[in-house]
Protein backbone atom coordinates (compact mmCIF):
# COMPACT_ATOMS: atom_id res chain seq x y z
CA UNK A 1 0.00 0.00 0.00
CA UNK A 2 0.85 3.45 -0.72
CA UNK A 3 2.39 5.72 2.65
CA UNK A 4 -1.42 7.83 1.91
CA UNK A 5 -3.57 5.22 2.12
CA UNK A 6 -2.00 3.75 5.14
CA UNK A 7 -1.66 7.00 7.15
CA UNK A 8 -5.98 7.67 5.75
CA UNK A 9 -6.44 4.39 6.74
CA UNK A 10 -4.67 4.59 10.14
CA UNK A 11 -6.26 8.38 10.99
CA UNK A 12 -9.76 6.85 10.02
CA UNK A 13 -9.53 3.96 12.18
CA UNK A 14 -8.48 5.91 14.82
CA UNK A 15 -11.49 8.65 14.63
CA UNK A 16 -13.98 5.49 14.39
CA UNK A 17 -12.14 3.72 17.53
CA UNK A 18 -12.14 7.09 19.24
CA UNK A 19 -16.06 7.54 18.31
CA UNK A 20 -17.07 4.25 19.46
CA UNK A 21 -15.21 4.33 22.71
CA UNK A 22 -16.49 8.16 23.83
CA UNK A 23 -20.30 6.29 23.11
CA UNK A 24 -19.43 3.95 25.66
CA UNK A 25 -18.88 6.15 28.68
CA UNK A 26 -22.37 6.82 29.07
CA UNK A 27 -23.34 2.89 29.72
CA UNK A 28 -24.27 2.08 33.09
CA UNK A 29 -21.89 0.08 35.18
CA UNK A 30 -23.01 -3.52 36.99
CA UNK A 31 -22.27 -4.80 40.14
CA UNK A 32 -20.80 -7.93 38.52
CA UNK A 33 -18.76 -8.44 35.41
CA UNK A 34 -17.93 -6.12 32.63
CA UNK A 35 -21.27 -5.17 31.55
CA UNK A 36 -22.50 -3.33 28.55
CA UNK A 37 -19.36 -1.12 28.05
CA UNK A 38 -16.69 -3.63 28.83
CA UNK A 39 -16.78 -5.75 25.32
CA UNK A 40 -16.68 -2.85 23.41
CA UNK A 41 -14.37 -0.72 25.30
CA UNK A 42 -11.77 -3.78 25.09
CA UNK A 43 -12.48 -3.82 21.23
CA UNK A 44 -12.10 -0.16 20.58
CA UNK A 45 -9.12 0.64 22.61
CA UNK A 46 -7.57 -2.49 20.19
CA UNK A 47 -8.85 -0.51 17.37
CA UNK A 48 -7.07 2.76 18.67
CA UNK A 49 -3.59 0.95 19.40
CA UNK A 50 -3.76 -0.93 16.19
CA UNK A 51 -4.29 2.30 14.44
CA UNK A 52 -1.64 4.58 16.33
CA UNK A 53 0.48 1.42 15.27
CA UNK A 54 0.08 2.16 11.55
CA UNK A 55 -0.13 5.77 11.96
CA UNK A 56 3.62 5.81 13.70
CA UNK A 57 4.76 2.45 11.14
CA UNK A 58 3.52 4.93 8.15
CA UNK A 59 5.26 7.90 9.16
CA UNK A 60 8.86 6.04 9.66
CA UNK A 61 8.51 3.93 6.90
CA UNK A 62 11.70 4.61 4.54
CA UNK A 63 10.50 3.16 1.32
CA UNK A 64 7.44 3.95 -0.83
CA UNK A 65 5.69 0.75 -1.76
CA UNK A 66 3.40 1.40 -5.17
CA UNK A 67 1.99 -2.02 -5.80
CA UNK A 68 -2.11 -1.99 -7.13
CA UNK A 69 -4.11 -3.97 -5.60
CA UNK A 70 -6.68 -6.07 -7.96
CA UNK A 71 -9.93 -6.91 -6.09
CA UNK A 72 -12.49 -9.21 -7.71
CA UNK A 73 -15.35 -8.76 -8.67
CA UNK A 74 -16.33 -12.24 -6.97
CA UNK A 75 -15.09 -10.30 -3.31
CA UNK A 76 -17.05 -7.70 -3.81
CA UNK A 77 -19.92 -9.22 -4.31
CA UNK A 78 -19.12 -11.24 -0.92
CA UNK A 79 -18.91 -7.93 0.68
CA UNK A 80 -22.11 -6.57 -0.40
CA UNK A 81 -24.05 -10.15 0.11
CA UNK A 82 -22.24 -9.64 4.02
CA UNK A 83 -23.55 -6.24 3.98
CA UNK A 84 -26.96 -7.18 3.27
CA UNK A 85 -26.28 -10.10 5.71
CA UNK A 86 -25.65 -7.74 8.63
CA UNK A 87 -28.54 -5.56 7.98
CA UNK A 88 -30.98 -8.54 8.13
CA UNK A 89 -28.98 -9.90 11.13
CA UNK A 90 -29.77 -6.58 12.72
CA UNK A 91 -33.42 -6.58 11.81
CA UNK A 92 -33.95 -9.70 12.83
CA UNK A 93 -32.40 -9.78 16.16
CA UNK A 94 -34.76 -9.05 18.57
CA UNK A 95 -37.38 -11.77 16.50
CA UNK A 96 -34.97 -14.63 16.40
CA UNK A 97 -32.61 -14.84 18.88
CA UNK A 98 -28.63 -14.46 19.54
CA UNK A 99 -28.05 -18.14 18.96
CA UNK A 100 -30.49 -19.11 16.05
CA UNK A 101 -29.50 -15.57 14.07
CA UNK A 102 -25.75 -15.76 14.67
CA UNK A 103 -25.64 -19.66 13.53
CA UNK A 104 -27.37 -18.50 10.91
CA UNK A 105 -25.28 -15.08 10.11
CA UNK A 106 -21.83 -17.25 10.13
CA UNK A 107 -22.92 -20.28 8.28
CA UNK A 108 -24.44 -17.79 5.41
CA UNK A 109 -21.31 -15.76 5.63
CA UNK A 110 -18.39 -18.41 5.27
CA UNK A 111 -20.22 -19.89 2.14
CA UNK A 112 -20.60 -16.20 0.64
CA UNK A 113 -16.46 -16.29 0.85
CA UNK A 114 -16.08 -19.33 -0.62
CA UNK A 115 -16.46 -21.84 1.99
CA UNK A 116 -18.53 -25.25 0.66
CA UNK A 117 -18.12 -27.07 3.51
CA UNK A 118 -21.77 -27.24 4.42
CA UNK A 119 -21.39 -29.82 7.48
CA UNK A 120 -18.35 -28.44 8.91
CA UNK A 121 -19.72 -24.51 8.29
CA UNK A 122 -22.91 -25.60 10.54
CA UNK A 123 -20.98 -27.21 13.24
CA UNK A 124 -18.98 -24.40 13.29
CA UNK A 125 -21.87 -21.83 13.63
CA UNK A 126 -23.09 -23.35 16.12
CA UNK A 127 -20.10 -23.66 18.32
CA UNK A 128 -19.35 -20.45 17.66
CA UNK A 129 -22.65 -18.78 18.56
CA UNK A 130 -22.63 -21.38 21.56
CA UNK A 131 -19.59 -20.10 22.87
CA UNK A 132 -20.30 -16.37 22.39
CA UNK A 133 -23.53 -16.81 23.70
CA UNK A 134 -21.85 -18.39 27.07
CA UNK A 135 -18.97 -16.07 27.31
CA UNK A 136 -21.52 -13.04 26.96
CA UNK A 137 -23.92 -13.93 28.92
CA UNK A 138 -21.94 -15.63 31.99
CA UNK A 139 -18.63 -13.91 31.82
CA UNK A 140 -19.57 -10.70 30.65
CA UNK A 141 -23.16 -10.54 32.07
CA UNK A 142 -24.38 -8.86 29.12
CA UNK A 143 -28.32 -9.76 28.52
CA UNK A 144 -28.48 -11.16 24.52
CA UNK A 145 -31.58 -11.50 23.23
CA UNK A 146 -33.82 -14.69 22.62
CA UNK A 147 -35.99 -16.13 20.41
CA UNK A 148 -39.61 -14.64 20.72
CA UNK A 149 -42.56 -16.00 18.40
Amino acid sequence: MSKKIDLASGLIFLVVGLTFFLNTIGMKKPRLGLGSAGFPRLVTVCLILCAIVLIVKTLFAKRKDERTIKISRSFVLSLLGCVVLFTLYAYLLRKLGFLILTSLFLFFSMYLFGSRRYITNAVLSVVTSLVLYYVFTTVFRVPLPSFSP
